[in-house]
């Protein structure tokens, strides 16, 4: 209970007091805005602290390192994602719309904030045990999420794929590779060309008819003026 004077007194009010829960979902959501502007490796505990309006004993109290906070704070936001496409998926109607809406979450779109992150969190794991773990564990989880669209498919009758993991393992990486050029550089690829690429790559993994992700998929891009 907290109290407050009145001119006839004090009057008891109840106040909705922060769980340890919230608090530190607060702490990582703000980590996370701090890092897309500045990037992991040159984000500081006092960025996250004065952009929360807090002390930095209290960001420490609540994660043992910095290197710690970093993790989680990719960790909570990749789980965000992750929980949305799965509603997303749930409301697909077959399996090929299924997988369609798998590669489209996992390709970057204009301005993606979470795919900055995806590709600084690789570079971070090269020096951060807590990234490195974390950033295994969200890849393998990623693919673990194509693996499982494709055995379903198989199930049902819609893909014809003897090898479900090594499939899903090529398209991840495709998926990368690809998106890392689309997030990087400018001019190098599309993002329907990088989403046409990856379809027709899963056409041939998944033994699908040519026009399975609609037709628009079979358009050749123009080629390029040369240099």
């Amino acid at each position: 209970m907290e109290y407050y004077g009145w001119s006839s007194g004090y009057r008891a009010c109840p106040v909705k007091r922060t769980t340890v829960e919230e608090r530190r979902a607060e702490i990582l959501e703000v980590t996370c805005q701090v890092v897309i502007e500045r990037g992991f490796a040159a984000t500081r505990v006092s960025d996250v602290a004065n952009k929360l309006g807090v002390s930095t004993g209290l960001i420490h109290y609540h994660f043992d390192s910095k290197q710690q906070l970093l993790a989680e704070a990719f960790q909570h936001a990749a789980r965000q994602e992750m929980v949305s496409l799965e509603e997303d998926l749930a409301s697909a109607p077959n399996d090929v719309a299924k997988l369609d809406r798998v590669l489209e979450n996992y390709t970057p779109g204009q301005g993606d904030l979470d795919w900055l992150m995806w590709i600084d969190s690789w570079g971070e794991a090269l020096r951060n045990p807590a990234m490195k773990a974390i950033s295994q564990e969200l890849d393998v989880e990623a693919t673990a999420l194509i693996e499982r669209v494709i055995r379903e498919g198989v199930a049902s009758g819609q893909f014809a794929c003897p090898d479900p993991s090594g499939s899903s393992w090529r398209l991840a990486a495709l998926l990368d590779g690809l998106g890392i050029q689309l997030t990087v550089h400018d001019g190098v690829i599309t993002r329907d060309e990088l989403l046409r690429h990856v379809r027709l790559v899963a056409i041939f993994e998944l033994g699908l008819a040519p026009d399975a992700f609609g037709a628009r998929n079979l358009k050749r891009r123009s080629p390029r003026p040369a240099a």
